[in-house]
């Protein structure tokens, strides 16, 4: 689209030049009617330029606060996995020490002898 709009300004440019320098030449040709075309072209182009710019901020706008919105959501859930995985982290670490507690417990109590039959 903006390629567009520039290949039509610099027409229109072209055309407002070339209706200046006619109108300067002979300032009876057409009673300045090609002049005041390509005046009224090149207005209606600065509108719609302006308008087209307008409506793209407000798209792209439109668009990072769809991005906010994604980006804080997402922030929400990497913080409640991170919570979660916390309090796995907890309940590994107890059950750990607990059994470091028990290897200890049965390391420091000599189990009896085996018994054989034959006793």
């Amino acid at each position: 689209m903006r390629i567009f709009l520039t290949l039509t300004v610099g027409i229109s440019l072209i055309i407002l030049a070339s209706g200046t320098i006619v109108y300067i030449e002979n300032p009876t040709f057409g009673g300045g009617l090609g002049l005041l075309a390509a005046w009224g072209a090149m207005a209606f182009i600065t509108f719609f330029a302006i308008t087209f710019t307008f409506a793209s901020e407000d798209e792209r706008r439109n668009r990072s606060i769809k991005n906010n919105n994604l980006s804080e959501k997402l922030t929400k859930r990497v913080k409640e996995l991170e919570k979660r995985l916390i309090d796995l982290q907890d309940i590994v670490i107890t059950n750990d020490d607990k059994l470091e507690r028990l290897e200890s417990k049965s390391l420091a109590t000599p189990s009896p002898p085996p018994q054989t039959i034959s006793d």
